[in-house]
């Protein structure tokens, strides 16, 4: 057989079938490497994208229990704690008849809220358990003080 003694490496001179086999030969091989590396780079880009696509979806949704205040319950009851604290700090006394009693106002809070206060400390461990969840509901917080200060800086305008 004229291509048994065919060496890839030979430094022979170009001449009929046995040329065009290593030059085959050689093309295909390149062919083959490249295209190995292309769909190696191909499915690396893929598997990236894909890891992407699910970081960004939905699923990293922290679920609250249900034993737990909702979100919004939440951001009420802990506008009307701070504001009672507040008062508390200052001297005030949310109800002129009562002035010994420290733990009423509290007591009113958990009434108006329909909620314990075991429930009222279950979830705060829970949210301080959570800070992102926290850090929110605290900023809603915020937000309802301010709104309520500026409320009462316009009515002593207005007067």
């Amino acid at each position: 057989m004229e291509y048994a003694n065919f060496a890839p490496h030979s430094s022979s001179i170009l001449n009929g079938k046995g040329d065009r086999r290593r030059v085959l030969h050689n093309c295909f091989t390149f062919v083959m490497k490249s295209s190995i590396f292309y769909h190696m780079r191909l499915w690396l880009f893929l598997c990236a994208f894909c890891l992407f696509i699910a970081s960004c979806g939905n699923g990293n949704k922290i679920k609250i229990p249900q034993n737990v205040i909702c979100r919004d319950t939440m951001v009420d009851v802990l506008t009307d704690v701070h504001l009672v604290k507040a008062a508390q700090q200052m001297g005030m006394s949310l109800n002129p008849a009562d002035t010994s009693s420290k733990v009423m106002p509290f007591e009113y809070i958990w009434k108006k809220h329909h909620i314990t206060e075991a429930e009222y400390q279950k979830s705060l461990d829970y949210y301080t358990h959570n800070p992102a969840i926290l850090d929110s509901i605290y900023e809603n917080v915020l937000n309802n003080l301010s709104k309520q200060k500026a409320e009462l800086l316009a009515k002593r305008h207005l007067k």
